[in-house]
């Protein structure tokens, strides 16, 4: 019955989620130096859970704790749009030295990702729900940054900053995660990959502050943590100046806040990127 309370051992829900992300982005320079620019993400998120026994149990409360994994975190692979970005950007070449390149750009998200009914208020009622979103709902405020420095004739190195401010909540009451996350990398020549092709090494660390989204102003336990990763990849461009990368990012550390301790467990992320 929905919402009926049957008492079984102490256990835990194992979850994995495994991300795949392609993300398209459009720039256009209607006068220099402004430009509009345009992202627009599809994920495949592929979920696989089980039941983590910690005091024994028998065959009858094991299956209470099946019944309960599957309203709360089945195995299953959604998949969907996230939310459009569009800003207004502007840049400055030769800004400090030259051959440098600087950029700020402003705008907003365009909910365009899929969102949830609050999965607490189901989840209480003993009815299946979702906690994963891939949008927020709502207009959301971006700001980004991006300066590159050359060193020498065959390297640079270069900083980024990015912001996302949920300021309102949607339809749902759900207001998602403030985010912050900035980055500083280094690039060098490795020679020729190839006949008519450049290779190049790059390093990078990468910190990320995600905030605690609500629902209907309580926050989401499920949310918030604070990583720093390492990254190292090689990037190479052909004649036609089209450029491919590929890139190991591996996390150095994790801070979440004590209600979602033990929450998150980030693993390596491999990186494969294709510009014109």
């Amino acid at each position: 019955m929905s919402g009926e309370v049957v008492d079984v051992p102490l256990h835990r829900h194992e979850v994995t989620v495994d991300i795949a992300r392609i993300q398209f982005q459009l720039e256009y320079t209607f006068e220099e130096p402004w430009a509009i620019r345009w992202r627009l993400p599809i994920e495949q998120k592929s979920r696989t859970s089980a039941i983590g026994s910690i005091d024994p149990a028998t065959p009858e409360q094991i299956e209470q704790m099946e019944r309960n994994l599957q309203i709360h975190h089945p195995s299953q692979t959604l998949m969907g749009f996230g939310d459009m970005e569009m800003l207004l950007s502007w840049h400055n070449h030769d800004m400090g030295k030259e051959g440098s390149l600087f950029s700020a750009a402003a705008g907003t998200t365009i909910p365009l990702g899929r969102t949830e009914e609050n999965p607490y208020l189901a989840g209480d009622s003993g009815e299946e729900h979702e906690h994963i979103q891939f949008g927020s709902g709502t207009f959301d405020p971006i700001i980004e940054m991006f300066y590159s420095l050359p060193i020498g004739e065959e390297s640079s190195i270069s900083a980024y900053a990015q912001g996302r401010f949920p300021g309102s909540r949607n339809d749902e009451g759900f207001r998602g995660s403030q985010s912050v996350q900035g980055g500083i990398g280094a690039i060098t020549s490795l020679g020729d990959f190839g006949p008519g092709e450049q290779s190049f090494g790059v390093l990078g660390l990468l910190y990320q502050d995600l905030g605690r989204a609500t629902w209907d102003g309580l926050i989401d336990v499920n949310t918030g943590y604070q990583a720093l990763s390492a990254s190292i990849g090689i990037s190479w461009k052909d004649e036609e100046y089209r450029n491919r990368t590929l890139t190991l990012i591996l996390p150095l550390s994790l801070e979440t806040p004590y209600s979602s301790e033990g929450t998150y467990e980030p693993g390596p992320v491999l990186s494969f990127g294709i510009g014109f």
